[in-house]
């Protein structure tokens, strides 16, 4: 390992640029205004990498980028948001070596995010900014993305320790349910019928009567539809549980409508059959024309959640549906529950009061 400085002659003194290498080879270079400082940086970075090599640690000249390379060249989940938060840090700090990625940058770059106004894509390359910034989920989602790749990393010997474990996620307000109305519900399926992709309006039904996640519709198979007991087996699901998803009679009809022999895709793409249809632009049109704000996709499933329970299903048997793997995450429908239960205790004791009075 050597250390050099260089002193570079500028317009307006001098600069010091700080090399440190390896075998002849430059693995760090960065320039400074005072010399003490170049030197400074150039010996701490000369003992990460040794105390990194005297790990066994492999990392000392990767990059973030080529480490997302590398992980997602091996990643095997299905959920295409993951991938677009990757590259989201790529964008941000791919440049940065492993070893100079510390907690307060990171903490820096989602600070950073919070701040940001939120940009919806049609998924057919143009976007459209929004006037509103990132929720703590989705921050806490493109915290999870980097930690995840980080802890590749440590289990890979690049790295001796995951700097996102030291900042905690942001505490959520689970309580709060964005479901449909019973009149946003009929506005949205009848726009969704107008669409001018059909499958839109088949896709909505299933979501809101299954609370099947995007990414479970978006494989499934027609191979995965038992037609004669009415369920979709779905191998592959968020939590890694299989389960079998009850599908109830008006959206097994709509399926049945266009069903199909073999493995291919229910929601196929037009252009590629093997990958699933990219339908936000449709979707978007679709809640304009209804005239819904402030609803995701993923509310379709909170939507199906709230109608079970409002309806009597117990939360055991809402979580088994949803395939939660227990009734913590389902615990925030509760409420509604017991909403539902003293409407209709307080209906059914008017009714009876009432009643006595008339008499």
């Amino acid at each position: 390992m050597a250390i050099t400085i260089a002193r570079i002659k500028t317009r307006t003194g001098y600069k010091y640029k700080a090399h440190v290498k390896q075998n002849g080879k430059n693995l760090k270079i960065k320039t400074f205004t005072r010399r003490a400082d170049a030197k400074a940086w150039a010996k701490r970075i000369e003992a990460d990498i040794e105390l990194m090599e005297s790990l066994g640690l492999k990392g000392a000249g990767l990059t973030l980028s080529q480490l997302v390379d590398e992980y997602v060249a091996k990643w095997t989940g299905k959920d295409p948001n993951q991938l677009s938060k990757a590259n989201w840090w790529v964008n941000r700090i791919g440049h940065y070596k492993l070893v100079d990625i510390t907690t307060s940058l990171v903490r820096e770059q989602l600070n950073a995010l919070a701040e940001e106004p939120c940009v919806r894509g049609d998924g057919l390359g143009k976007t459209q900014v929004l006037d509103r910034t990132p929720s703590p989920a989705t921050l806490n989602r493109y915290r999870s993305t980097l930690s995840s790749m980080f802890k590749y990393a440590v289990g890979e010997g690049y790295m001796a320790s995951n700097p996102v474990t030291k900042i905690p996620a942001k505490t959520l307000n689970n309580k709060i349910v964005r479901y449909l109305s019973d009149t946003e519900r009929q506005d949205l399926l009848a726009a969704c019928q107008k669409s001018s992709w059909q499958p839109l309006y088949r896709l909505v039904l299933l979501a809101m009567t299954t609370g099947m996640r995007k990414a479970e519709l978006m494989n499934l198979r027609w191979s995965d539809i038992d037609f004669t007991r009415a369920v979709a087996m779905l191998a592959t699901t968020k939590n890694g549980e299989p389960r079998h998803c009850p599908i109830v009679p008006i959206a097994l009809d709509e399926l049945k409508a266009v069903r199909k022999v073999g493995d291919s895709l229910v929601f196929p793409s037009m252009m590629i059959p093997t990958k699933p249809f990219e339908f936000r632009k449709h979707w978007f049109k679709a809640l304009d024309e209804a005239g819904i704000e402030d609803f995701r996709f993923h509310d379709l499933r909170h939507t199906a959640a709230s109608y079970m329970v409002m309806n009597g299903m117990s939360l055991y048997e809402t979580a088994t549906v949803l395939g939660h793997k227990d009734t913590q995450t389902t615990a925030r429908y509760a409420h509604l529950s017991t909403e539902h239960i003293a409407s209709a205790t307080e209906k059914v004791m008017n009714s009876v009061f009432n009643t006595s009075r008339s008499k």
